[in-house]
């Protein structure tokens, strides 16, 4: 079931990836000079990014829980890495919806949860959780997928404010 799961994953990642970044292509007039606009298109990048590898790897790791490990870890740590640099640009752009600073701050507590079974994987059970190892991860990366989803839907449908996209 867990390999069905990420094969899934894996695919739906990449395809929305793909697609993300046609919104990119599309918009990179408007989003190419305001560095919080790259990075904002960043972040959701690497929302799909970090969890296609993410599945990818649990799916070639079979009796070798540590290769799984060791990916969702450093996976977990740079997705922590991009957050909190997404959320220090927050403050260099324009008033902007909350719903959007909500999910980065959503997104942080993901990932940590995601290097922290990595470390240690017995901690679902350990706190009465009932799940593997790759069943918690596979629980949080859904919620990690769910939020890159919305998050790059909010910034597609957001408007552009006044300067933006206008050629220097």
């Amino acid at each position: 079931m867990e390999q069905t799961f990420y094969e899934t994953l894996a695919l739906a990642a990449f395809a929305l990836l793909g697609l993300w970044w046609v919104v990119v292509a599309e918009r990179r007039r408007e989003w190419i000079a305001l560095p919080y606009r790259r990075r904002q298109a960043y972040t959701v990048s690497m929302y799909f990014t970090i969890t296609g590898v993410m599945s990818l790897v649990s799916l070639i790791s079979g009796e070798h829980p540590v290769l799984w490990r060791l990916a969702f870890g450093i996976a977990g740590g740079i997705g922590v890495l991009e957050t909190i640099l997404s959320l220090i640009y927050v403050n260099e752009e324009p008033t902007r919806e909350l719903r959007i600073q909500a999910l980065l701050l959503l997104t942080l507590p993901l990932y940590a949860i995601v290097t922290a079974v990595a470390i240690h994987p017995s901690l679902a059970p350990d706190i009465g959780i009932h799940l593997k190892p790759l069943e918690t991860e596979a629980t949080v990366v859904s919620l990690l997928f769910f939020l890159g989803i919305n998050y790059g839907w909010l910034l597609f449908m957001e408007p552009a404010y006044p300067g933006e996209g206008k050629d220097e």
